[in-house]
């Protein structure tokens, strides 16, 4: 049978019957309409008991579910009856054991419309949204870990499951640490059956539980990953390809919402603080900073100390003051707690359970943030990565970064090219309709791929019209030059920005402009001639430049690749050059970040595996320095290339 659809209002009485239902319970629209929906299913459970007149699904709609179904009968067949919550239940009736590819999606779209509209109900409608996941795929256990703004860490935000407590043995990972931190190197999911004898999974409660299958799967957006979902089952022969095409699809559509929704918590953030500083203070702004925090991560008391020793408070309680917080490892943007779902505070063991976050504006922790908790959640952990995102706005109008990579104010036309092109005039974003035709946007980048040259019509044209003639194309091109000088210039009729040089254009602006990757390659530049601290300033003002790849909206255009790959390889040699730097300060931590930035933008590169590795098993962390060596094997093994025995010798000695 098809799937029979119907519509119901909040009171239960049919208000939409598809042609499938009148066909199915021979009942046209018009007697069906207006109805009672038990009434005219009259389904009953496997012993014949009547089961519409209490429907289950209406139930826990009612009580505030997005989605219910329940097993019913009717005209001796079996079959599931699945309710969607919206301005009134779908209803949808299907056989008992029909496969439902489509089950998965339709659990997210609506899970995506409750998170838009309800953003108070993020945490519950998360948990909702991995339960269905789980039973739809067979699986027992379904985890989601969000990245934090920096890409420092993963964090487990929702869980649905058995064996919870297992699975919360470690609930947060650095990026390239155990089976969520490598997926985030990769880019692509990992999965195993035989979870008990890999070396990268580093829960072992998990195993000793009997675990077998496990896959990790990335939700990644254009410019970088937002966080990784995972599942897993005892079931040694789950189906490889049912999961991962589940996965593929609900993958990029969780991904979007996630981030549309961690989004608009920045912006909510903002918005109080905003309006706080107009109408008052900046001690009224911080107020409705933290307020906003507690309100998300359902603290009783938030502090917070600021680098220059000040202190802010808010909520219930006054916790006694942390004797070694002005010297936290905190303030080089670790995360921890007591009893708080992160890693152990090395100095305090004791009290009431607490968060200890950075808070970061631009580049810098400008405050360590202390959240405490009279009663912490089901998943401890669950708001660490949501309240960063929502501090991340709101914190930069509080504490604005003026170090160099900013551009200036009074700059007349900002181009940003890393991660994609984004144009801003005097201040204002342009939308791509802003330039007419979209392939005026396409010239652009044409020019700013090969800044300082003059590019000839000719060649001009060839790119942007391959194979057609000449005499057709010179005229396009001279309207896309019009369509871009009056998206761009500050007087159209007198060009300058986008100038005739000749028999071709350039880009040579004669007004103020910042364009991010001159500004990179000046501050990689500045910092190669220096040594020492301020050397690794000027390679970290360089880096919060490099917020992906240049021109990555143009991944198949060969006439960027080159400049991309240049440039690619200039950050990766400030990465090399900064973590030897910080090593020799005595900065293990921000070696070891530069090192797995190195990883994430060039996955082959040995000489950042050897140091990753080496640095470490010098920290101790001997169980991430295997997980990576086996991440590396499994890569080099697949592609036929020799592995390096040095490497080997680094974490598994003679």
């Amino acid at each position: 049978m098809n799937r029979v659809r119907w519509q119901l209002d909040k009171e239960g009485r049919v208000t939409a019957w598809s042609p499938d239902a009148a066909a199915f319970f021979h009942l046209p629209a018009e007697e069906a309409l207006g109805r009672p929906c038990g009434e005219v299913v009259a389904g009953t459970d496997r012993f014949g008991r009547p089961l519409c007149v209490r429907c289950p699904v209406q139930r826990e709609i009612k009580r505030g579910a997005y989605q219910a179904s329940t097993p019913v009968c009717r005209g001796g067949k079996r079959l599931t009856c699945q309710g969607y919550a919206g301005a009134g239940i779908q209803v949808e009736l299907k056989p008992e054991n029909q496969a439902d590819p489509s089950g998965v999606l339709a659990s997210l779209s609506w899970a995506v419309r409750k998170l838009a509209a309800e953003p108070g109900s993020f945490f519950q409608t998360l948990q909702v949204f991995l339960g269905s996941l789980r039973r739809a795929l067979g699986m027992e256990a379904a985890e989601l870990f969000l990245a934090d703004p920096q890409e420092h860490y993963l964090v487990l935000t929702a869980y649905d499951g058995v064996h919870r407590e297992a699975f919360l043995e470690k609930a947060w990972f650095a990026w390239g640490e155990g089976f969520p931190g490598l997926v985030s190197l990769l880019h692509h999911p990992l999965l195993t059956h035989d979870l008990p004898s890999d070396a990268r999974y580093l829960r072992q409660k998990v195993k000793k539980l009997g675990y077998k299958t496990y896959v990790c799967y990335p939700l990644e957006l254009p410019h970088g990953l937002i966080g990784v979902l995972n599942l897993a089952s005892r079931d040694p022969d789950a189906d490889d390809e049912a999961l991962l095409e589940q996965l593929t699809l609900v993958g990029p559509m969780l991904a979007a919402s996630l981030y549309t929704v961690l989004t608009r918590l920045g912006e909510a953030g903002l918005r109080s603080v905003a309006g706080a500083l107009h109408a008052q203070s900046r001690g009224q702004g911080i107020e409705a900073f933290l307020e906003q925090s507690a309100r998300l991560s359902g603290a009783s008391c938030v502090r917070l100390l600021l680098a220059d020793g000040e202190t802010y408070r808010h909520g219930k309680g006054n916790p006694p003051a942390c004797a070694r917080a002005e010297h936290c490892e905190v303030w080089q943007g670790q995360i921890l707690g007591v009893r708080g779902g992160v890693a152990a505070c090395p100095h305090v063991s004791g009290g009431q359970p607490r968060q200890c976050l950075p808070l970061w504006s631009g580049p810098r922790v400008v405050g360590l943030q202390q959240l405490f908790f009279t009663r912490l959640p089901p998943v401890a952990s669950q708001a660490v990565a949501p309240v960063l995102w929502l501090e991340r706005l709101g914190a930069e109008v509080l504490w604005p970064d003026h170090h160099a990579g900013s551009p200036a104010r009074e700059h007349w036309l900002e181009l940003r090219t890393f991660g994609g092109l984004q144009v801003r005039r005097e201040g204002q974003v342009l939308p791509p309709k802003a330039f007419g035709r979209r392939q005026a946007l396409t010239l652009l980048k044409l020019l700013l791929a090969h800044r300082g040259q003059t590019l000839a019509r000719d060649e001009l044209c060839e790119r942007l019209w391959p194979g057609e003639g000449l005499e057709a194309t010179q005229a396009r091109l001279h309207v896309l030059v019009h369509d871009l000088r009056q998206a761009l210039e500050p007087d159209p009729a007198q060009p300058r920005l986008i100038l005739r040089e000749g028999e071709g254009y350039r880009f040579a602006p004669q007004v103020p402009y910042f364009l991010d990757v001159e500004r990179f390659e000046q501050l990689i530049h500045q910092g190669d001639g220096l040594g020492g601290s301020a050397a690794l300033e000027a390679y970290r003002q360089a880096l919060l430049l490099y917020k992906g790849d240049f021109l990555c909206d143009e991944p198949y255009a060969d006439w960027a690749e080159l400049e991309r790959a240049y440039l690619r390889e200039r950050a990766v040699g400030a990465l090399l050059r900064g973590a030897e730097i910080a090593r020799a300060l005595g900065q293990p931590r921000e070696a070891l970040e530069a090192y797995r930035f190195v990883l994430k933008l060039d996955p082959w590169r040995e000489e950042a595996y050897r140091a990753l590795m080496q640095q470490l098993v010098e920290s101790g962390q001997k169980l991430e320095a295997k997980s990576l060596f086996s991440q590396y094997q499994t890569r080099m093994e697949r592609e036929g290339l020799p592995i390096d025995p040095d490497l080997a010798r680094l974490v598994q000695p003679a």
